[in-house]
């Protein structure tokens, strides 16, 4: 009797194993690609190549990237000195993550600054308590 309760739950178990929904991100390695960064930080051109085959690839598929992909490839290309580069993924992660607006607008005015444009006010704006609207700046 036990060895059938047994089978049954394990079978019960194995089922809604693979009835388990997916994850919410597409993470496409990201773990791994972090961590060999972290292992080998002189392999920049790889680490950057490999955060913009993520993100692409999550695009062709439909699918979200994590919070701070966009960011981070980003400011991986504002470190290396590719300011102009680097603007179109702080916008992305601005776009997509709206909580992300302050600090993604002044990352844009410091790579355009960086870059030798001038940079004006930044263009978001958030909404601060009680619905004020409020500048970043």
């Amino acid at each position: 009797m036990a060895r059938a309760t047994w089978g049954a739950l394990c079978g019960v178990a194995l089922v809604a194993s693979g009835c388990a929904p997916g994850t919410m991100y597409h993470w496409n390695g990201y773990d791994d690609v972090l961590y060999h960064h972290y292992r080998n930080p002189q392999d920049r051109e790889g680490f950057v190549e490999s955060l913009r085959r993520m993100v692409l690839d999550a695009d062709e598929r439909g699918l979200r990237t994590p919070p701070g992909v966009a960011a981070e490839l980003g400011y991986a290309l504002y470190e290396e000195g590719r300011p102009q580069d680097a603007i179109p993924w702080f916008d992305r992660e601005r776009q997509q993550w709206p909580e992300s607006q302050l600090l993604m607008s002044k990352m844009i005015r410091n790579a355009q600054l960086r870059a030798g444009g001038k940079a004006g006010p930044a263009p978001a704006t958030t909404t601060g308590p009680a619905g004020a609207t409020e500048g970043i700046r």
